[in-house]
């Protein structure tokens, strides 16, 4: 290299360098606005960038109109909480389906909460409602002992769908095994996986629970984006 050549930066790393250069100081996570105007970029540019770092798990995605960024080693960023609503009856693959959304986690996307995250002496009905009440994304594990049982189709589901009703939330069925799902209120609402085929209809569950995992990425996604 000859001397007093200029290294040429990539996108991606004048983006962490002015991203790290804005959260200096107190500021955690920094506004998708902010950002771009000190990069001067344009918005295909900058969403580009932003999805390849957030690929890459070198960036988080924050919540707060228009949405936030803030580097993944940053404290101060937290993705959006999801609650998980099942029977115990399916624990197996509820367990199953936490480890292939836990990418989404790492990624600054989500934060998962259900019901076995409940500490010895805590009162578990109003810990349950309470992270009902503040969930932006809501799943339910639909199957014939979700919907036998009382209290996931009783009690969680309409907290669900009055959450879902005023916007505050988004309820998302993820259809796990074949029952009789399309005569219950929340048939109206689009299900996962792909085609709301149950889960334990597919040669590979695998496939089954990642296609949920990506479906579930682009809401989070959308939630962010329109805020």
């Amino acid at each position: 290299m000859k001397k007093g050549t200029k290294v040429r930066r990539t996108y991606s790393e004048i983006f962490l360098n002015k991203l790290s250069e804005l959260a200096s100081g107190t500021e955690k996570l920094i506004s998708n606005k902010a950002l771009r105007e000190f990069l001067g970029w344009d918005e295909d540019r900058y969403k580009r960038i932003r999805s390849e770092l957030r690929d890459q798990n070198k960036i988080n995605i924050g919540k707060g109109f228009g949405g936030s960024v803030g580097l993944v080693n940053n404290p101060g960023a937290k993705g959006l909480s999801l609650f998980v609503s099942y029977s115990h009856q399916d624990e197996s693959i509820k367990n199953d389906l936490l480890k292939h959304l836990d990418p989404l986690r790492r990624l600054g996307l989500i934060e998962t909460w259900h019901d076995r995250q409940i500490k010895p002496g805590e009162e578990w009905d109003k810990k349950i409602s309470s992270n009902l009440e503040k969930a932006d994304i809501i799943l339910l594990l639909v199957s014939v002992d979700f919907i036998n049982s009382s209290y996931c189709y009783d009690i969680e589901l309409e907290q669900a769908l009055d959450l879902n009703d005023a916007k505050k939330a988004r309820v998302i069925p993820v259809i796990l095994r074949s029952c009789m799902w399309r005569s219950t209120p929340f048939a109206k609402l689009q299900a996962l996986p792909k085609d709301a085929r149950a889960v334990s209809l597919w040669s590979n569950s695998d496939e089954a629970l990642l296609d949920i995992a990506e479906g579930v990425r682009k809401v989070a996604e959308d939630i962010l984006e329109s805020r």
